[in-house]
C-alpha cells in the first residue's frame, strides 16, 4: 500500500459516499481495500469529532438543563473559522487509489462519486 494525502475535510466529505460504495456488490479486492480505508477513515473521522466537540464546548453557551450545548451567535464566525482550520489538515491514510475497471459494473449516482474521485485511476 502507499501513504496517501488527504486533508480532513476530504475524509469528511467521502465518507458517506464510501460506505454507499462499500454497500455495492465489486470484487472482493477492490471491496477489501475500500473497507480498509473505510477503517481508516473512520479513526480520522473520531479524531475529528472530538475537536470539533471541544470547540463547541469552548464557543458554547452556557448549557440547558436538557438541551444539547450549541455555539452561541456571537462565536459562530470564531467556531468556523477554527474548525476550517481542522478541516483542512491533511492527514496520510495508507491507501492505493484503485483502477476503475477493478470496480466491476456498478451504478452510483455523480453526487456519491464526486467525493470519490481521488480514489480512483483510469487504467
Amino acid at each position: 500500500m502507499a501513504m496517501t494525502k488527504f486533508t480532513l475535510g476530504e475524509v469528511y466529505g467521502l465518507t458517506k459516499s464510501l460506505t454507499k460504495l462499500t454497500d455495492k456488490d465489486i470484487p472482493i479486492k477492490a471491496s477489501f481495500n475500500l473497507i480498509k480505508f473505510l477503517k481508516s477513515c473512520s479513526e480520522e473521522m473520531d479524531v475529528l469529532e472530538k475537536a470539533r466537540v471541544k470547540l463547541v464546548e469552548k464557543y458554547s453557551e452556557e448549557k440547558e438543563e436538557g438541551k444539547d450545548t450549541q455555539v452561541s451567535d456571537e462565536n459562530k464566525e470564531k467556531f468556523q473559522e477554527e474548525f476550517s482550520v481542522l478541516l483542512n489538515e491533511e492527514v496520510e491514510i495508507d491507501f492505493k487509489p484503485i483502477a476503475e475497471d477493478d470496480l466491476g459494473d456498478i451504478s452510483m449516482s455523480a453526487n456519491d462519486l464526486i467525493p470519490l474521485q481521488k480514489l480512483f485511476v483510469e487504467k
